[in-house]
């Protein structure tokens, strides 16, 4: 691995770190990523995230006993609640520490844990034999890598032939130019986001990576609630914290809602397949 992405790794762990220590996992629910909304705007925020881990499990159509691996797990509530509905095995992994030991401590007092683990490691370059698992999942872990198609890359090398991928990630519905491009940035910035594509990117990289796209969906109108749920949790948070420290969650707060409300700001669902 190039020091490069050493970097970039290191980078995007400690930010999830820092998130980790300010409490927002549990401020939101106990995910860390968007909700979904159909219909019901007035749900909770741990309902809609739940919900929108059903329609990626859905996505994958998981079968007992199978292998799964969860790229870019959290704090891990997504791969037990796979792993409790489909009766699968689910490994997870993460380059944060702190999401590492939230993860193994929700294992270990999970009915499932038996049937789910979680390990430090960086999907530029995983850990497994080729076609060690039978699908994989990667809830808005994507956008962290510094060559997705590379990332992509690694899933495909590791899961099965017609084993599906299915990712959940933000979107650019149009790129953002001109004075918007600002707030793009700043996004990338704040968040450790590497990139955001645009749909055709994403066709794009998943065609490189050597994936078969089945289907390619903007959920953004379902999911735009979770963007000012997430920043009025972190202004929950910044109310407790140091001045250094509520000022920086502050304006993360404020960033995040900003994009949230940006009409270029897309959400897609997407399953692929290794042939």
């Amino acid at each position: 691995m190039t020091q490069q992405s050493d970097t970039a790794t290191d980078s995007v762990g400690r930010a999830y770190d820092t998130f980790a220590d300010a409490g927002a996992t549990t401020a939101l629910g106990g995910n860390i990523h968007v909700g979904y909304w159909d219909g019901d705007d007035e749900a909770p925020i741990a309902e809609a995230t739940d919900r929108l881990t059903d329609l990626v499990a859905g996505r994958l159509a998981p079968a007992p006993g199978q292998r799964l691996l969860d790229v870019g797990c959290g704090n891990g509530d997504p791969a037990l609640r796979l792993a409790a509905a489909h009766e699968v095995r689910v490994t997870g992994i993460t380059v944060s520490r702190q999401q590492l030991a939230q993860a193994s401590e929700l294992a270990a007092g999970s009915e499932v844990r038996d049937r789910v683990s979680f390990l430090l490691a960086d999907a530029m370059d995983l850990p497994f034999e080729d076609g060690s698992f039978d699908g994989a999942l990667a809830i808005e872990s994507l956008l962290h890598l510094p060559d997705q198609a590379a990332g992509l890359a690694q899933i495909h090398r590791v899961v099965r032939p017609g084993g599906r991928l299915v990712i959940a990630d933000q979107c650019q519905r149009r790129p953002f130019t001109g004075a918007d491009r600002a707030l793009l940035d700043d996004m990338l910035r704040v968040y450790e986001i590497a990139g955001i594509n645009t749909p055709d990117e994403h066709r794009a990289r998943l065609a490189e990576a050597g994936w078969e796209l089945l289907e390619l969906t903007d959920v953004g109108e379902r999911v735009r609630p979770s963007y000012g749920h997430v920043a009025a949790a972190f202004r929950e948070l910044a109310a407790s914290l140091d001045p250094s420290g509520a000022e920086r969650i502050g304006a993360a707060a404020d960033l995040m809602e900003a994009f949230g409300k940006h009409p270029h700001t897309g959400y897609v669902l997407i399953t692929a397949r290794r042939s």
